[in-house]
């Protein structure tokens, strides 16, 4: 009697979590395992797909699913793929209230403009490192949130002179 409880018990448990379960696959491993079928389970066992044959259109794919894929060029003509979805969380543009306090803020005239272009893009050259920073402050160029915070740090730390 015991066992048939904890059996009931069980079943109700699977049942409950196959039809609440939001993971179809899941739901459909639970049911093959279990012996029951549904109408949209297939009976083909679980396997990789098969490779197309010749004059086979290929599936088409969720739109949902694109990986936004750009090239960036490297030094000496390289150039590799990289993802822009991922790029843009980290270095998208501020909202343009943001980079207009910013650029009110700083004094350009008592900052030692080259010094901080040279600590915002180590990786420029001194001129470039400068004509960068200096078309950022002068709304040439899109003021990101990987600078903004770079020039919050320093002003923060006194490294930029404010008005």
């Amino acid at each position: 009697m015991n066992r048939e409880i904890v059996n009931n018990i069980i079943s109700e448990e699977i049942n409950k979590v196959i039809t609440e379960d939001s993971n179809r696959e899941l739901a459909r491993l639970i049911r093959r395992f279990l012996g029951k079928k549904n109408k949209k389970d297939n009976d083909e066992p679980l396997r990789a797909p098969k490779k197309r044959e010749h004059g086979e259109k290929p599936k088409k794919k969720d739109p949902h699913d694109k990986i936004m894929k750009k090239l960036r060029k490297l030094a000496k003509g390289g150039s590799t793929f990289y993802d822009y979805d991922t790029y843009q969380r980290f270095n998208g543009k501020i909202s343009a209230g943001d980079a207009a306090l910013i650029r009110n803020i700083i004094d350009t005239e008592k900052t030692n403009m080259a010094a901080i272009a040279r600590i915002l893009f180590p990786d420029h050259t001194d001129e470039g490192a400068q004509s960068q920073f200096r078309k950022i402050i002068n709304g040439e160029r899109p003021f990101t949130k990987r600078i903004a915070t770079k020039i919050e740090k320093l002003i923060a730390g006194g490294q930029i002179a404010i008005k």
